[in-house]
């Protein structure tokens, strides 16, 4: 079993992990307080805050969403394990791994049912990619 885990201090990680929720929530106050007119009658309506709070929204969707830990087990299974989910495939499903063109540092690892985008700052990960190519030698690898 080989495990690759995130090359980020935990201060950091968790940095990263509480700014959409603390993003979301500054937005959602600051709808609250527009609608209940605390910034006063020439201050901001409350529906220009939804964007600020959407974004939030999809900033915390699209990092929780990102493995922090993968795990190589010995029956030929990967296990990516994120904040909210676990996904696991086998190396055969891999269709590719390629860097993304316009998000330096991302990855994109394409299997039979979907995409999981990791950072690349990952201890071992051209080992990782070696070891699913050494398994999988149809795996597509492009910018890694």
């Amino acid at each position: 079993m080989k495990i690759y885990r995130l090359y980020i201090g935990k201060p950091l990680l968790a940095l990263y992990l509480a700014l959409p929720a603390v993003w979301a929530l500054g937005a959602v106050i600051a709808i609250i307080a527009a609608l209940a007119g605390k910034f006063g009658p020439n201050g901001p309506p409350g529906w220009l805050f939804v964007p600020i709070l959407l974004f939030g929204l999809f900033y915390a969707y699209f990092f929780w969403r990102i493995p922090f830990k993968i795990t190589c087990q010995d029956d030929d299974v990967i296990e990516f394990r994120s904040v909210f989910r676990r996904i696991v495939v086998s190396p055969m499903e891999i269709k590719s791994v390629r860097a993304k063109r316009y998000m330096p540092g991302f990855v994109d690892v394409v299997h039979r049912d979907g995409t999981i985008h990791l950072v690349s700052q990952i201890d071992g990960f051209h080992d990782f990619i070696w070891t699913i190519k050494q398994i999988n030698p149809a795996i597509t690898i492009k910018g890694c």
